[in-house]
């Protein structure tokens, strides 16, 4: 009997893996082994991709035995350098990493590396090298040499980012990863924006209840500065109809349950990242140039008038500019050296980026209090704009991305005895830091 065709399957359990579907990869893989008829080539993918999926559920025995033995079979199947090989290398780097076993991790990411697979194809393999570099840097970090870890995560943060996009959650991920770093070097401007470009796009991709998202919400808060204390930018509108500024989208409108007005409470241990993700990794760890500049200026940049008590305006962000030269772009303080350092068969070179061009301005922002609901107006703009919300003074919260040409936002839900800051701030591809407006309701 011939070998029956399973390549749709094998694609299906590919894409789940990517979109982090564990479980349902897992079962997936369990079936198609099960398959009588399944040939010799097929059984060794189905057996890599199984490893791939037990790792990542956190089945590290399991993993390291399947992958081990896989890694050998292809060897003696393929040879060496077949794309198949290489990328059953990759995964067994990112299990013996997992391990602990630094060493001989390091070995088998450089080899993968330096393979001289094409890492620009659409292949599942591409995405292992490309993949292989991001843990490479980890496994720098985890051996303490944080700084090297940083020029090499960040590089590998920019390539992966400009492939597969701003909404991949490997991209998501990496950025999560390196907001970390930054956070750890003392670097907390640089954090912040990152934590807070991942945390929109995890909103995005995965909704606020999945466990990465919350996890990347209570780091966001750890570097999140308190808002400003009185009126900002535009004067609340309490007249009863709201100021409308035509759009050539439909209102989007977002329910918010009141929240304290403290940072939230650390997520519970299974809901935090958890240690670095290696390889071929979705979730259990931690937006290519679209997306861009930083959702966290949005956060960052509050516009306070004239006469607001503070001490100090903030209409600027607090130094640092991009980490990277694209948009999304928001790693280390300063810009990203044309030669990134790294070990010599794994160096990146990236190009410094352009002087950048005007930011894009929120303007007209006005909000309507209508005590369980917040209407806030703007002029449409031709990006993409980011909506966060704080209550009584605690940490801003991105609450959702709208698309371009959206002037209207409504926010439900909200406590009418609390008083609240709606901040409004575009993603802006074209520049580094964007800077965002800010609106309050005033005392209630």
């Amino acid at each position: 009997m011939g070998a029956v065709d399973v390549t749709d399957r094998l694609d299906e359990i590919g894409r789940r893996i990517v979109g982090w579907d564990f479980p349902g990869a897992r079962d997936a893989a369990q079936r198609l082994l099960d398959e009588p008829g399944l040939s010799d080539d097929d059984r060794l993918t189905a057996r890599r991709l199984l490893a791939e999926v037990l790792r990542e559920l956190g089945e590290l025995d399991a993993a390291y035995d399947l992958a081990d033995a896989v890694a050998a079979q292809a060897e003696r199947r393929y040879g060496p350098a077949h794309r198949s090989t290489v990328h059953a290398v990759a995964v067994l780097a990112a299990v013996r990493h997992d391990h602990d076993e630094w060493d001989e991790a390091e070995r088998l990411y450089h080899r993968v590396l330096d393979s001289g697979i094409d890492e620009d194809g659409a292949e599942p393999v591409c995405r292992a090298v490309r993949l292989a570099r991001v843990n490479l840097a980890l496994l720098q970090r985890d051996r303490g040499e944080t700084a090297l870890a940083l020029s090499m995560l960040n590089a590998a943060y920019v390539l992966h980012r400009r492939e597969y996009g701003a909404d991949d959650l490997d991209t998501i991920r990496i950025a999560a990863e390196l907001a970390a770093l930054q956070h750890a070097e003392g670097d907390v401007v640089a954090a912040r924006r990152l934590f807070t470009l991942a945390h929109a796009a995890a909103r995005a991709r995965l909704g606020t209840r999945h466990p990465f998202t919350k996890a990347v919400e209570w780091e966001l808060a750890a570097v999140e500065p308190p808002m400003p204390s009185a009126p900002v930018s535009s004067p609340p509108v309490r007249d009863s109809a709201p100021t409308v500024v035509d759009s050539a989208v439909d209102p989007v409108v977002d329910q918010i349950s009141p929240e304290p007005s403290v940072p939230p409470e650390p997520p519970p241990p299974d809901s935090r990242p958890p240690r670095p993700v290696r390889s071929v990794w979705p979730l259990l760890s931690v937006v290519v140039v679209v997306l861009g500049a930083a959702v966290l200026a949005v956060l960052l940049v509050w516009h306070r008038p004239a006469r607001a008590p503070s001490p100090q305006a903030a209409n600027s962000p607090a130094a640092g500019g991009t980490a990277v030269s694209s948009p999304a772009a928001t790693g280390a303080a300063g810009t990203l050296p044309a030669a990134v350092a790294s070990p010599p068969s794994s160096s990146v070179a990236v190009a410094s980026p352009p002087s950048s061009p005007a930011a894009v301005v929120v303007r007209d922002l006005r909000l309507r209090d209508g005590r369980t609901e917040l209407t806030v107006t703007w002029t449409a703009l031709p990006v993409t704009v980011v909506v966060a919300l704080s209550r009584a003074e605690a940490p801003a919260v991105v609450v959702t991305t709208v698309p371009p040409g959206t002037a209207r936002y409504v926010i439900r839900g909200v406590d009418p005895g609390v008083p609240y800051c709606v901040v409004v701030g575009p993603v802006d591809e074209a520049v580094a830091l964007t800077p965002a407006t800010s609106v309050c309701t005033g005392d209630r």
